[in-house]
């Protein structure tokens, strides 16, 4: 289920909703398009999680790669916000469930 969606009985009454947890993230930014995008495939070739923004890139705090990604001149900020990664080549496409 996707943030926002309902969990409802057969006869439509909801009884949930999805609210996705905040968690300790890394957001990293660059004025400069390119750097973003190749920490992008740095982070891929170690497949870890990511939330990708138009502008930033969202990870689960790693102080290994927090260090790797400061290194390489791009800004990095810490925060306590809901992580929503893609979820990957193999992953279920968006809104792929059924409804009855």
């Amino acid at each position: 289920m996707d943030p926002g969606e309902w969990l409802a009985q057969e006869d439509g009454v909801a009884l949930v909703r999805v609210v996705p947890a905040a968690e300790e993230l890394l957001v990293v930014g660059s004025e400069r398009p390119l750097e973003l995008l190749r920490a992008a495939y740095h982070l891929g070739n170690r497949h870890v999680p990511l939330e990708v923004r138009s502008d930033q890139l969202r990870l689960l705090v790693d102080p290994v790669l927090e260090r790797l990604l400061l290194h390489r001149g791009l800004e990095v900020r810490r925060v306590v916000e809901p992580f929503l990664p893609e979820p990957g080549a193999y992953g279920a496409a968006p809104h792929a469930h059924t409804h009855p």
